[in-house]
C-alpha cells in the first residue's frame, strides 16, 4: 500500500455529504499537489467488502469523469469511531475529510457522532456540510479562548497558509474574569507572534462577551462569509457533551454549513507533505 502514503482520506458512506467531502478533498489535493485521495468505506461484516469495493469503483469512475481526478478506494471491517482514525494514522494521512448532516432538529444526536469520530485523532479532520463553492480556504476564523490548547492551533494555521495563502480572523473571547482574561491574552499574544513571524495576514476581533462563545464564533464566521473555522479538540468528552453540545460540536455542526478544520492538541509536531 505504499502508493497510498500521504493520501488524503475521505470517510465514505455513499451519502450526499460524503460526496461533498470527496469534492472538497479533490479540490484540496489539486491545490496542495497531492496525487492521491482515498475513499474509506467501513463495513460491519467482511462478507460485505467485495460488494462495497464494486460500488466504490463505480463512484471513483464517475468522479474521474466529473472532476478529472480518480480517487483510490478501500473497504474495511470496523466501526466509524475507531477505524477511520486507525487507517488515517496507518497511512500517515495529512487530512481526513468527512461530511456531516449538522445539528438540525432530530439530527442533533446524529450530528454529535462527527465529534465522536474525530475525538483523539492525531491528524486533522475537515468536516463539511455542503459542496465546495469557489473557496480555497482563503478566510479562516480562528477562535481564541482561555484553553491552553488554543496555542497549538497556530501551527496548523501556518500549515494551511502555506498552500492557500489564508487570512486568519482571530475571534477573541471576551471575559470579565481576571484569570480567564489573562489566559486569553496569553493565547492571543502567542498566536499573533507566530503569525507575525511567518508574515501571515490576520485581523483581530473582540468577542461580544455573551454566554455562548461558540455561537458568537459561528455568527461572526457567517457574517464575513468565512470558508472555515479552526477548532482545537483535546479533551475526552463525556455523554453530556455529546447530548447537549460541547463548543466543538456546535461549531462542527453549525447551522450555516461552514466547514470546520478540527485539530488535536499535541506538541506542535505537524505531519504533512513536508
Amino acid at each position: 500500500m505504499e502508493h497510498l502514503q500521504k493520501t488524503i482520506l475521505v470517510a465514505w458512506d455513499f451519502s450526499n455529504v460524503a460526496d461533498y467531502a470527496m469534492q472538497h478533498a479533490i479540490r484540496f489535493a489539486n491545490t496542495i499537489g497531492s496525487t492521491s485521495v482515498t475513499l474509506l468505506h467501513i463495513v460491519d461484516d467482511e462478507k460485505d467488502i467485495d460488494n462495497a469495493m464494486a460500488q466504490l469503483k463505480i463512484v471513483t469512475d464517475d468522479a474521474q469523469k466529473k472532476y478529472q481526478f480518480k480517487p483510490e478506494y478501500m473497504a474495511v471491517k470496523g466501526d466509524i469511531f475507531t477505524t477511520i482514525k486507525e487507517v488515517a494514522k496507518k497511512l500517515s494521512c495529512p487530512f481526513v475529510f468527512m461530511g456531516t448532516h449538522g445539528m438540525k432538529g432530530l439530527q442533533k444526536i446524529t450530528g454529535s457522532w462527527a465529534l465522536k469520530v474525530i475525538e483523539g485523532s492525531s491528524c486533522p479532520f475537515i468536516v463539511v456540510q455542503r459542496p465546495p463553492r469557489n473557496e480555497h480556504f482563503e478566510d479562516i476564523v480562528c477562535p481564541i479562548d482561555y484553553k491552553k490548547e488554543d496555542k497549538q492551533k497556530v501551527g496548523w494555521a501556518v500549515y494551511m497558509n502555506k498552500f492557500f495563502k489564508s487570512k486568519f480572523y482571530l475571534y477573541i473571547q471576551k471575559s470579565s474574569d481576571a484569570n480567564l482574561k489573562r489566559q486569553v491574552y496569553s493565547n492571543m499574544v502567542h498566536v499573533k507572534s507566530i503569525l507575525d513571524q511567518n508574515k501571515i495576514e490576520y485581523t483581530e476581533v473582540e468577542g461580544a462577551g455573551k454566554d455562548d462563545f461558540a455561537e458568537e464564533v459561528i455568527e461572526y464566521a457567517n457574517s464575513i462569509n468565512a470558508n472555515a473555522i479552526l477548532v482545537s479538540t483535546s479533551k475526552e468528552l463525556d455523554f453530556a457533551d455529546y447530548m447537549f453540545g460541547a463548543n466543538e460540536q456546535k461549531i462542527i455542526g453549525n447551522k450555516y454549513g461552514i466547514s470546520a478544520i478540527t485539530v488535536l492538541h499535541n506538541d506542535g509536531n505537524l505531519k504533512g507533505f513536508n
